[in-house]
């Protein structure tokens, strides 16, 4: 392979958008796992951190389940505006699964017209026998906002409609399903109430949730008095071992003809502490280095020059970062700082006012606790580059002297 024609380094190693199971490094165990508890009816809870890996194995999961012939539909609540935009993207999946009706809702969609008059069609009339008139209230998003409420109860009975017509298995994979206890979708537990009614008489549909602020995840499905008690198993995604980073980077590597050194290897892997954005980050810009030398191997000079590209590469959305903790409260921003260092938490603070600025930084993302599943032990930075970024801020604060 000429240098021309090598591969580009976030073609091979990708960091914004979920993996292509074959993509995947690590992380299959939990795939078939989720994909045979879908597959035999079970509903199941994914909860970890954002850019985490979620997200790759669920949509690995729901293409099994679809291989293996169910009907999937999956809808992000994260890119989901409101109850009406939610019912109205969950009708839409699930009648794709009907060759017919697929087609139809892309010429609408590739023409800008109305996916009810496309529908107008012996296809929509078939859909509309054995599927309910009702569905007709969440194919307009204009029609679902009139009615919300009845628009997502529509919606959440077609999965079971649609298995019962066709014979199916029906999989529904919501992600950052922990949206849903935010004000946009409505009161959370009517909203949840309602998904539970409709579901538990589902038989034949099996839903995966995933979200990335574990313990909201948790405050949905664990308590005793909430609606979705019990209503999902919690699946905890394995670590990707050191082992499998090593046979992954290597593969990856070896599609561009590309060579690491055991000692640069293992140096990376430590750098990236198992975070799999971050490890795939700086294999990406260990890579980049090697083709700006025309070179076809990397060594360890190259994943020590792939730390700082990746924090330069990382600057302005680690400052983003760290204006939303800033606002999450008056001391937060020294908390993640302490958090980051590992300096001790409470001093100069009062213990309720140290407490509560760790639990707002938890609630937006940056810390969660290390250990014991989550649920205790320490405060931990989640993402490993924002934690030096901080570590760095205040190493320069005390280098000025303030």
């Amino acid at each position: 392979m000429s240098d021309t024609q090598r591969i580009g380094s976030a073609v091979l190693f990708p960091t914004d958008h979920p993996l292509s199971p074959e993509a995947m490094i690590g992380r299959e165990e939990d795939v078939d796992r989720v994909a045979v508890a879908l597959l035999g009816g079970a509903n199941v809870v994914l909860a970890g951190p954002r850019r985490t890996g979620k997200t790759t194995v669920a949509d690995a999961a729901v293409a099994i389940c679809a291989r293996e012939g169910a009907h999937v539909a999956a809808v992000d609540l994260f890119q989901t505006s409101d109850a009406a935009a939610l019912a109205h993207e969950l009708s839409l999946q699930l009648l794709a699964n009907r060759p017919a009706l697929k087609r139809a809702i892309g010429e609408a969609a590739r023409a800008g017209r109305s996916v009810l008059s496309a529908l107008r069609t012996t296809a929509s009339v078939r859909a509309r026998e054995d599927l309910g008139a009702d569905i007709e209230l969440t194919l307009e998003l204009a029609g679902a906002e009139r009615d919300p409420g009845a628009a997502l109860r529509a919606a959440l009975e077609l999965p079971q409609r649609l298995a019962e017509a066709d014979d199916r298995q029906v999989v529904v994979f919501l992600d950052e399903f922990q949206d849903i206890a935010g004000k946009r979708f409505g009161d959370v537990d009517v909203l949840t109430r309602q998904i539970r009614a409709v579901l538990q008489r589902s038989p034949r549909v099996s839903v995966l949730f995933a979200g990335s602020i574990e313990h909201v995840m948790r405050d949905l499905f664990a308590p005793s008095d909430r609606a979705l008690s019990q209503f999902g198993s919690f699946h905890e995604l394995a670590p990707i071992t050191p082992e499998q980073w090593t046979a992954g980077l290597r593969r990856c590597l070896a599609l561009d003809d590309t060579t690491i050194a055991d000692d640069a290897l293992a140096h990376l892997i430590e750098l990236g502490e198992g975070h799999p954005r971050v490890t795939m980050l700086l294999a990406q810009k260990a890579h980049l280095a090697s083709i700006e030398e025309l070179r076809h191997t990397i060594d360890n000079a190259m994943v020590v020059q792939a730390l700082d590209r990746a924090l330069d590469a990382e600057l302005l959305r680690h400052e983003q970062q760290l204006e939303r903790i800033r606002a999450s409260g008056r001391h937060g921003e020294r908390m993640a700082v302490r958090v980051a260092t590992a300096a001790e938490l409470y001093r100069g603070l009062r213990p309720q006012l140290a407490a509560r600025a760790l639990e707002r930084l938890r609630d937006i993302g940056v810390i969660d606790r290390h250990g014991d599943g989550g649920r205790g032990g320490s405060w931990l930075v989640v993402d490993p580059l924002l934690r030096r970024y901080l570590a760095r801020r205040r190493m320069e604060q005390v280098g000025l002297g303030s």
